[in-house]
């Protein structure tokens, strides 16, 4: 009896912590919230009674990520990406892009060099674009702004502006009004969004049960849309996270309850 009762007091303190960081990363870009999720333990009997099941207590399993979206901010920050509908962008360690990681937090900015990068310092990989414009979906590197140009004058320009489309076009604006297509962002998704890894910093990566990466564009076959000047909000919802959190808390008082009294009993069956 003692087992069960702590593990019902750990299963429901693991609720209290997962619900405890969702209210913490409520202001966060794009944080999905996590619930605790349980499995029963059940002991069979050794004889053939199909009756003979009895209850052992709870498990913690693997949190369930709620990856729904949450609300989308206006930040009119140039390199500030949000994604309406299906899809992550793709991230990569500056020394191996093949090292990937998947966000739906498009806080972006550049480097000294020009390069793409998050607020960790992963870069933005997207499409290449060709001379004549046409990008080349079967490659995926580094997004790198060069910070100036030289023009057919042999004048140099200065970056002063970019500019994404819906559609995942970066274009790049030098002096006044010079306009040089860089790159084609991508979105990319999975066959259960759900399982897929979180690896902190609003990252994730895939497993075996999220199956692999699906590459596609913004705005077809059912992947959603990039909107510039936008930031995706925390999906988390306060009222409902403390409606949660006071379940949790009664929960674990009740079994604390529990157990003082099977301890107290106990007690008195060894003395006497």
């Amino acid at each position: 009896m003692l087992n069960i009762i702590k593990s019902s007091l750990n299963a429901n303190m693991r609720g209290i912590s997962l619900i405890s960081n969702n209210i913490a990363n409520s202001n966060t870009t794009a944080f999905k919230k996590s619930y605790s999720n349980f499995s029963d333990i059940y002991s069979k009997n050794i004889s053939d009674n199909p009756m003979g099941f009895s209850g052992m207590g709870v498990i913690n399993d693997t949190p369930r990520k709620q990856m729904f979206q949450g609300p989308l901010k206006q930040t009119d920050g140039a390199l500030d990406l949000a994604v309406s509908g299906l899809g992550f962008l793709t991230l990569a360690s500056t020394n191996n892009t093949e090292n990937r990681f998947y966000t739906r937090d498009g806080s972006l900015g550049l480097s000294s060099n020009g390069e793409v990068v998050n607020q960790q310092g992963l870069n933005l990989l997207a499409h290449p674009v060709e001379a004549n414009a046409t990008y080349n979906p079967a490659i995926l590197e580094k997004v790198i702004i060069p910070p100036n140009i030289t023009d057919n004058l042999g004048k140099k320009r200065i970056l002063t502006n970019v500019n994404v489309s819906s559609s995942g076009v970066l274009k790049a604006i030098y002096g006044l009004d010079e306009e040089v297509v860089i790159a084609k962002i991508p979105l990319t998704s999975f066959e259960n969004i759900e399982s897929l890894q979180s690896r902190g910093n609003n990252l994730f990566k895939p497993t075996t049960k999220s199956g692999a990466p699906i590459v596609g564009i913004a705005l077809e076959k059912n992947m959603g849309e990039i909107i510039p000047g936008f930031l995706e909000g925390s999906n988390v919802e306060i009222t409902d996270e403390l409606v949660k959190m006071l379940k949790y808390q009664q929960a674990y008082s009740g079994n604390s309850r529990l157990l003082q009294t099977e301890i107290d009993i106990t007690k008195r069956l060894i003395e006497s």
